[in-house]
């Protein structure tokens, strides 16, 4: 007896036991294409948008707008009813995701290029990977092993003294903890039981994310210092993409895909958007990398790059049922 289901992180051999949809239909693409282009350029936006509002505080109204436009969408169509399940799945995938995940990374954005930021969370599969195995004790397949291998390789290469000019350590480490916090609620999205309206459950995450993230911009001070008055048209600008292009677009795409896309499919962008933010580093900020700097980039990418291959698995299981992974 043979049953296929999908891998729940990347390079994994054991998969839990709920499918996910895998079809290449046209809103899939599009999302996927969306998460690509869209999401790999909010590095940018984010440098913009901090240069006049304080991280925290940003990434507070920015999921706070963007969370009550999508509340008020499925208020309108009827579909606004919350149970408690909804609440707690959106309390985690908040936190780990948005507060942890996002609010670090706004605060990164500050000290470190948009290139480098972006590389240091493309690791995020290598760290699905690791949680998936310390979780669910699913092994990761060996091309996998081989591509986390090249990532830490990369990593290193990236974060030793002669690669960098000056590369802040503690930044690099933060946006480190942010890919891991990142990583889980992103594993943890997966495994949760399928929600009814992901609308719905998208605008309580980004609520309960905003909260958290104007609590924590209370408690670094951040509300008081903010001067909407002196803020520039450009923070303004990229503060504007965050919220729609960001968050209503991107954001919802990313967690579209991750609901019906296959696992490599929707994992892609770890190694796709930081072309389009180095890209975007050289062409705004006049951002550079140092020939140390490229071959860690290019070594991390294509260990993440060597996750996403396609995996077809065919183990035993305990009561002698063969479990196959499905592509991807």
């Amino acid at each position: 007896m043979e049953r296929t289901v999908e891998a729940s992180a990347p390079g994994i051999g054991v998969a839990p036991d709920r499918p996910t949809a895998a079809r290449l239909d046209s809103r899939v693409l599009l999302a996927v294409g969306a998460v690509w282009i869209l999401w790999g350029s909010t590095f940018a936006a984010m440098r913009l948008a901090v240069t006049g509002i304080p991280p925290f505080a940003m990434a507070s109204m920015r999921f706070l707008i963007a969370g009550a436009i999508l509340y008020a969408i499925c208020a309108i169509r009827g579909k606004a009813r919350v149970g408690r399940d909804d609440l707690v799945r959106a309390a985690i995938t908040g936190t780990s995701l948005l507060l942890l995940g996002n609010g670090m990374t706004a605060w990164t954005v500050q000290y470190l290029p948009t290139g480098i930021n972006s590389l240091l969370l493309s690791l995020s599969p290598i760290w699905m990977a690791l949680i998936a195995f310390a979780w669910g004790r699913e092994r990761p397949a060996r091309l996998a092993v081989a591509g986390m291998l090249l990532g830490f390789a990369g990593l290193a290469l990236l974060l030793q003294p002669k690669a960098t000019s000056g590369l802040p350590l503690w930044p690099a480490l933060v946006t480190l903890v942010a890919s891991i916090a990142w990583s889980f609620g992103s594993i943890y999205q997966r495994r949760a039981p399928k929600v009814g309206s992901l609308v719905l459950a998208t605008a309580l995450q980004m609520l309960i994310g905003g909260v958290l993230l104007a609590l924590e911009a209370a408690l670094f001070g951040q509300w008081q210092t903010l001067d909407l008055r002196g803020v520039a048209p450009a923070s303004w600008a990229g503060f504007a993409y965050l919220v729609f292009f960001g968050s209503l677009i991107a954001y919802s795409a990313f967690l579209y895909t991750m609901q019906s896309a296959s696992t490599a499919l929707a994992s892609t962008y770890a190694y796709v958007n930081p072309v389009v933010a180095v890209i975007l580093g050289m062409l705004l900020f006049h951002e550079h990398f140092t020939p140390l700097e490229a071959l860690a980039g290019a070594i991390i990418v294509i260990g993440v790059a060597l996750m996403m291959i396609p995996q077809r698995v065919i183990l035993s299981s305990s009561k002698g049922a063969t479990v196959r992974t499905a592509p991807g």
